[in-house]
């Protein structure tokens, strides 16, 4: 057990030493919740109340005061998924595998503290982000807003939906990134999601909900949004995506070379 702790120590240190760590850091810990105020201030121009009838330019009429802050969790959600890709692919390059292994030769529990070690990094990354975004929004709203710090039980609520749509999200990516021992897989699956297009399948044909990035948006849709909040069917399709890409990037892992380019 001890060995095991460590070898999670281990992969948590290697994180926390690559820079592409502290370029995730910087984006979604300090430019998404700085995004957010600016957006917090444009939105006490317009009026928290102002609907597309009161203002053309808007597509639809703002949620209420508890979800405001939401929409700015898809820049951080961006971030996360390249962040969970890169982890997993950069395992074959380098060595990186063969090093770690001389260490630990148990292949099964060098798997599960990889997984571990990225789901404790970014389930820490995550409530630092989305908290500070939506405390730093409401901050922006003054007496308007709810308090920055206490916030109330909906944001708390969907501050959770929120985490634990970027935390499967990763790690779906990293189960990718390591199956295909490339990164670009899981960029060219996930991104297009992010970027409407998951949500125009999801609108446009049943099935499209069940894409991972659609299923994860019903976690934390707010009553404004054309999707229907439904946090137990997107996190359950969600989690079965998760578990099925890391079962078979398992499976690879324990049963092939690990390779790894010089």
């Amino acid at each position: 057990m001890n060995n095991f702790s460590r070898t999670i120590r281990i992969e948590q240190i290697k994180i926390g030493s690559s820079r592409v760590w502290w370029i995730i850091c910087a984006l979604v810990v300090v430019i998404q919740p700085l995004l957010a105020l600016i957006a917090a201030k444009s939105y006490l121009q317009i009026g928290l109340d102002a609907t597309p009838e009161t203002h053309p330019d808007l597509a639809q009429a703002l949620p209420p005061l508890d979800y405001f802050g939401f929409d700015m969790v898809t820049f951080g959600l961006l971030a996360m998924v390249v962040f969970g890709g890169i982890i997993g692919a950069s395992e074959y390059k380098h060595h990186q595998l063969r090093t770690t292994l001389l260490c630990q030769s148990n292949r099964i529990k060098v798997f599960c503290a990889k997984v571990l070690a990225l789901f404790i990094c970014s389930a820490s990354i995550s409530f630092l982000s989305i908290y500070a975004t939506i405390s730093i929004t409401h901050f922006g709203f003054g007496e308007l807003g709810l308090h920055p710090f206490y916030l109330s039980t909906i944001a708390w609520q969907f501050i959770g939906f929120s985490m634990l749509d970027w935390i499967l999200l990763t790690l779906l990516s990293f189960g990718i990134g390591m199956l295909f021992r490339n990164t670009i897989v899981p960029l060219v699956f996930l991104i297009p999601q992010i970027y409407n297009l998951g949500s125009y399948l999801a609108q446009r044909w049943e099935w499209g909900e069940y894409l991972p990035v659609a299923a994860g948006n019903l976690l934390f849709a707010t009553p404004t949004d054309p999707i229907e909040h439904d946090p137990l069917k997107g996190g359950i399709v969600l989690l079965i995506w998760m578990m099925l890409i890391l079962i078979t990037s398992y499976y690879a892992f324990i049963r092939s070379d690990v390779g790894g380019k010089c």
